[in-house]
């Protein structure tokens, strides 16, 4: 077996919140046999079923959901439809606290974004995700807010804000619209000690990600695999990025 390898899904195997290219999942695909593949997303272990596929999914060897605060890995039992079964290995508990709630609903009050739809945070394990432009948007919202976010930085002045004020807590950009808010050191990076430990001293390991710049949520991972010796990450800027830098057939 070659690298170990770890994918981000939002920006990077698929659009943001969008499901994956049908031809990039035949070829991902197979690129993925007798792989070690591992996904690393802020979203719900639901949410990326929904948009890589059941296909892709069972040929991972595991699933670090809602930023690694929680882990699901394959166990033997087949069901009914032929797809295995899946348990969770662990998972983290997240407490709002005081007064977040509402000053998150006081940002979006103040933004000068002018759609906002449904409602603006959702409760994942471990953490929330957050966002101006609601979560009834539309794809079409989504892109226009991502552009207005890229001209104003208002994604990045939210993080500094909310940072001063819940000292306690981590923040970080993620997807083409969100925040994800989190316990201090519930980030990606957690994955290397709660799952893999020693095992990246020994072994080659590659990780895509669309946001590995600081603030995003990618960075913490990124940051850690840079202590060792045989990692690799890759910053691209959408799917087909990925799909280039795959096809190149440098990892085997």
């Amino acid at each position: 077996m070659g690298a170990i390898s770890l994918f981000d899904v939002d920006g990077t195997l698929t659009p943001p919140k969008e499901k994956i290219d049908k031809s990039f999942a035949d070829k991902f695909l197979n690129w993925m046999t007798d792989k070690e593949v591992y996904i690393v997303s802020g979203g719900s272990f639901v949410r990326i079923i929904n948009q890589l596929g059941l296909d892709v999914v069972e040929r991972c060897t595991g699933v670090f959901a809602c930023m690694g605060n929680i882990f699901y890995q394959k166990i033997d039992t087949i069901n009914d439809v032929g797809y295995s079964q899946w348990e969770v290995v662990y998972e983290n508990k997240f407490f709002a606290p005081k007064g977040l709630y509402k000053d998150l609903d006081n940002i979006v009050k103040k933004s000068k974004y002018h759609t906002k739809t449904g409602k603006h945070y959702e409760e994942r394990v471990g953490m929330i995700n957050f966002s101006i432009v609601g979560r009834n948007a539309t794809i079409e919202q989504r892109k226009e807010y991502s552009a207005f976010d890229k001209s104003s930085e208002e994604r990045e002045e939210i993080v500094k804000l909310l940072k001063e004020n819940y000292t306690s807590l981590d923040f970080a950009i993620g997807g083409a619209v969100s925040i994800d808010i989190f316990n201090i050191g519930n980030d990606k990076s957690q994955i290397i000690d709660k799952h893999f430990g020693d095992s990246f001293n020994s072994n080659e390991v590659i990780f895509f990600g669309d946001r590995i710049a600081f603030p995003g949520n990618d960075y913490p991972l990124a940051t850690a695999l840079s202590e060792y010796k045989l990692t690799r990450s890759y910053e691209v800027k959408d799917w087909q990025e990925t799909a280039h830098i795959l096809n190149k057939s440098q990892f085997v």
